[in-house]
């Protein structure tokens, strides 16, 4: 068995998934504090369940996860996965290769897994139990570890030997079988104080009960019936149980034989051994040559594969380059097409708005003519008003006119009436008349003056003064005209007077002339009135068109105002474009210089390989030129090692064969166990249902000839006769039956604590009894060649452990002396840092030497010794590296070049922890060259502890002492009942 990979994932400084391979030999870890070496031990640790977050450098289990750096977040779940070789069969499962996973989530939640099923941290524990390999076994030797051991008190050293002697399953079963001693006795407390209280009840029930004979015999014969049936099935076990138990000696008898033909082989096997390693040696040199070609092959190999991955790279970034250089290409060629559709569209646009200031200059035209047009109306309104004035004028002069011939007919009336001499009374009459007529006219004229010059002063209209004046006339005419038939009715008394008045050159015939004037320019103003109006009513029409004309204008300015503002927007877009577009074309250029820089690239990448292919084709002839000259070598052995492998494979065979054997007592050990469960689980059965003791009845167990069958039908047609009973008095009977079977069931379960307690106290005793033979065995080996190992390493002096109390070796504390050479027998206390350390190495090497570890990590306990010391300690550990497999990490460059494999621990990124493969560079033997010439010596006898005393084995239920050492442990004896309390604790 031997550890192949480790893979971590967010596991403390881990972030990334990083798998871990490991070779057999000695590995070292190398890297500067703080990288995280000491982070591989504890991942080992934490997934074989360690359990105690301060062990694992951490305040709680949460913190190791990876908490995440300043480049990286936090991540929410640790794992780790720890995978193990097999082949040899070291642990009980049927797989060549194990992989232990441990998965926590920041929830707290935590899995763990076995080849991928889920498991109990129970389950992982106990697979490597008593193999050297643990959270807390001596797999893993840290500096602290060491102190430990070396500091810490001698009770506490207990462990380090308690698991090199293989007792740490005992010690579980023997702690699990006291916790069950004590459930036992509180049972049992517990059963005594129920029993009386049902012995109470029972002695009030039992005369009630015998009224129910009748009944009771058909329940008589029910118990008859039922105890065949029960008595057939225990025949049956026993029956099991006798035939297992003569099977498990017949196996016994045979593993015994096959062990002594074991003895035979292996002392064979060491004669032929020391011949086959003294040949061995003239071959080391021709292989170290090898190696050393291997080593160099490799790297040129490597460094051709780091150059073909980066060709394959620039390759990958060459066809890169074309695809962008293509995709560059169309993308201009799509600009380009862009550039063209928006020049476009500033063309049309462009023309649009020429239409548009052509339509806006043909209205503004079209608003200047209308607007020309009513000047020239308003024009001719301001002459037709002159024209209007010039009449009002006129008028002035007829009103003169009128008011002159008004005075001339009032003085030409009154000469004319004086001359005629006319009578008084008529002519006074009629004068009177006339002269009324006169003054009203007189009045109106000058009424009417005032009219007129009070419309001037006012400045009222020229169709003001019209209306004015016309009804001034009209008024005027109408006073004449009663004037005139005054006049008329006068000259009727006045002879020749009308002649002299309506005379052509008359007053009468001006007045009427001027009559005719002041209707002519009537007529005339009401022409101007009407001209004026159809010019006004033509400038509202126009006044209206020009509106119109601006409002069309106002959209025609909006819709270029649009225009232009989209020409802005498609300007903007296409100088967008265009810059876009020179930009492309400069990227362009770019890639394709890009293109040509990488070509020359791939064709250096090419040179460089064709000679490294070359170098490594010299390195392969030399290499051959090698394996001739060791083969030859290898066939003068070949015949030896065949010898040796056949008896190896025999010896395999045979140890095997034990194994087989081992593993078919186990398991009739426990078919054994099964048959006697359910015998006992049978008679408490019985026990409980009927509150008798089944093995009572044994000798009529042989004498049953009735089939179970023809029972079980018997008891049915019993019960079949209490039913046909009909009504019966059941209380009375069932409650005694009920008490009774109770008080009998509890003293029988009280009796079973009774022999359980008396069980589990020989079990203690017995695993006690075999815990101190193996400790001490184990305790004495170690005690020599922990001496013997002390000299080799120091050149001399003396060590040796001791107990404190040898009356009590399962719980004695343990002492540590040592010599070194030169001083006196002291504690390893008062020594040096460096003997205190090579001390503990003498131990640690001295427990591998009675049971190895499979697999060792082994954490800086190099770090107190001095390069002399160093050397001593590799040479050592290169001697056990046949046997087990080590892991080592160091700060010292002497372990590390000891070490076949070396790997490179880093921290690159900050926070983040890298293992990287590091290739050998030394040549071979140079290490071998440096090491001390370790002067021989001859082991020395110690002898062993006295005053020692072992508890001695009890006997069995059957009288037969329990047998010690490998064939039989303390769980054999415990038997299923330890394995189910387990199984209900975990």
């Amino acid at each position: 068995m031997f550890l192949k990979s480790l893979e971590i994932f967010g596991f403390k400084s881990f972030a990334d998934r990083t798998k871990i391979q490991f070779l057999d030999g000695i590995t070292a870890l190398l890297g500067p504090n703080g990288c995280g070496k000491s982070n591989v031990v504890d991942a080992v640790k934490w997934v074989l369940g360690e359990q105690a977050s301060k062990t694992l450098r951490a305040g709680k289990m949460e913190d190791v996860i990876f908490k995440g750096t300043d480049t990286r977040k936090p991540l929410n779940v640790a794992e780790v996965t720890l995978t193990i070789s097999n082949d040899g069969g070291i642990l009980p499962l049927e797989y060549s290769e194990i992989a232990i996973k441990r998965r926590l989530y920041r929830s707290g939640e935590s899995e763990y897994f076995v080849n991928g099923q889920p498991a109990k941290l129970k389950d992982i524990r106990e697979l490597f139990w008593d193999t050297g390999v643990g959270k807390a076994a001596y797999s893993v030797m840290e500096q602290g570890k060491i102190d430990q051991i070396l500091s810490s008190k001698p009770e506490e050293r207990r462990y380090f030997f308690e698991e090199a002697a293989g007792i740490t399953r005992y010690k579980a079963r023997g702690a699990e079988a006291e916790r069950n001693l004590q459930r036992t006795e509180e049972n049992m407390r517990q059963a005594e104080g129920i029993l009386a209280e049902v012995k109470r009840s029972h002695d009030t029930l039992k005369v009630q009960a015998e009224k129910a004979v009748k009944y009771r015999d058909f329940k008589e014969e029910i118990f008859q019936t039922e105890l065949d049936i029960q008595l057939l099935k225990l025949k049956s076990f026993t029956r099991d149980r006798d035939s297992r138990n003569e099977e498990l000696e017949k196996i016994k008898g045979k593993q015994a034989q096959v062990r002594a033909e074991i003895e035979a082989i292996n002392a064979s096997l060491e004669q032929n051994m020391d011949v086959v390693n003294t040949m061995e040696k003239q071959i080391s040199q021709l292989n170290q040559e090898i190696y050393g070609l291997a080593i160099e092959q490799k790297a040129k190999m490597d460094k051709a594969k780091l150059i073909t991955s980066q060709r394959n790279d620039s390759k990958v970034k060459l066809e890169h380059i074309e695809s962008r250089i293509r995709s560059a290409k169309e993308t201009v060629e799509n600009l380009r097409d862009e550039v063209d559709e928006q020049d476009a569209l500033i063309h049309d646009f462009t023309k649009r708005v020429g239409e548009i200031k052509e339509n806006i200059a043909s209205f503004e035209d079209n608003i200047q003519k209308t607007s020309l047009h009513i000047t020239n109306n308003d024009n001719q309104v301001v002459e037709i008003e002159k024209s209007i004035q010039d009449l009002d004028r006129e008028k002035e002069a007829m009103e003169e006119e009128l008011a002159s011939i008004t005075e001339n007919i009032v003085t030409e009336l009154d000469k004319s009436l004086k001359d005629a001499g006319y009578s008084s009374s008529i002519r006074l009459e009629k004068q009177e008349a006339v002269e009324n007529s006169l003054k009203q006219l007189k009045i109106m004229v000058e009424g009417r003056n005032n009219i007129f010059a009070d419309l001037k002063s006012s400045g009222a209209s020229s169709e003001s003064l019209i209306e004015a004046g016309t009804k001034a006339f009209s008024e005027i005419i109408s006073a004449l005209n009663d004037l005139e038939s005054n006049l008329l009715a006068f000259t009727k008394s006045l002879p020749g007077f009308i002649d002299d008045f309506l005379a052509p050159e008359g007053i009468i015939t001006k007045k009427r002339s001027v009559d005719q004037r002041i209707s002519e320019n009537r007529e005339k103003v009401r022409l101007k009135k009407e001209n004026i109006s159809t010019l006004r009513t033509e400038n509202i029409n126009l006044s209206e068109k020009i509106e119109e004309y601006k409002n069309t204008l106002s959209d025609l300015n909006l819709d270029m105002v649009r225009v232009q503002t989209q020409i802005k927007s498609v300007e903007e877009q296409a100088g967008l474009i265009k810059r876009q577009l020179a930009s492309q074309e400069a990227a362009l250029k770019e890639l394709e210089n890009e293109h040509f820089s990488e070509s020359k690239r791939l064709e250096e990448f090419d040179e460089q390989i064709g000679d490294l292919e070359s170098e490594i084709a010299d390195l392969e002839h030399k290499g051959r030129a090698i394996t001739s000259q060791l083969t030859k070598l290898e066939d003068d052995i070949k015949s030896r090692n065949t010898d040796l492998s056949e008896k190896q494979e025999d010896l395999n065979k045979k140890s095997a064969e034990v194994g087989k054997y081992s593993g078919m007592i186990e398991k009739l050990n426990m078919e054994v166990v099964t048959s006697e469960t359910e015998i006992r689980n049978l008679k408490n059965n019985f026990q409980e249902q009927y509150s008798r003791d089944l093995m009572e009845f044994e000798e009529k167990m042989y004498t049953i000839n009735v089939p179970a069958g023809e029972l079980r039908e018997k008891l049915s047609q019993i019960r079949q006769k209490i039913k046909e009973l009909g009504s019966v008095n059941f209380m009375a009977i069932e409650e005694f039956a009920e008490v009774k079977e109770r008080y009998e069931l509890l003293s029988k379960q009280l009796e079973d604590l009774k022999k359980a307690r008396e069980d589990l106290s020989r079990i203690t005793q017995e695993i006690r009894a075999e815990s101190s033979e193996l400790f001490m065995a184990t305790y004495n080996k170690i005690k020599k060649n922990f001496h013997n190992m002390f000299r080799r390493l120091f050149g001399g002096g003396r060590a040796e452990i001791r107990l404190l109390d040898p009356a009590n070796v399962l719980e004695s504390g343990i002492d540590i002396l040592a010599q070194p050479p030169g001083k006196k027998m002291e504690s390893i206390s008062l020594l040096s840092g460096g003997e205190r350390s090579m001390t503990a190495v003498s131990l640690l090497f001295a427990a591998y030497m009675v049971k190895p570890s499979p697999f060792c990590l082994l954490d800086e306990i190099d770090a107190a010794l001095d390069d002399q010391n160093v050397l001593r300690f590799v040479t050592t550990l290169r001697e056990f590296s046949s046997k087990s497999q080590y892991i080592v990490i160091t700060h010292n460059k002497k372990t590390g070049i000891g070490s076949s494999h070396l790997l490179g621990v880093t921290m690159q990124e900050p926070g983040v922890t890298k293992v990287i493969t590091i290739k050998m560079q030394s040549e071979p033997g140079v290490f071998q060259e440096t090491l001390p010439d370790i002067e021989p010596f001859e082991e020395e006898d110690v002898e062993p502890e006295t005053d020692v005393y072992l508890p001695p084995h009890v006997l069995t239920r059957g009288g037969r002492v329990q047998e010690t050492g490998e064939q039989t442990g303390p769980e054999d004896a415990s038997g299923e009942t330890v394995s189910q309390n387990e199984h209900n604790e975990e």
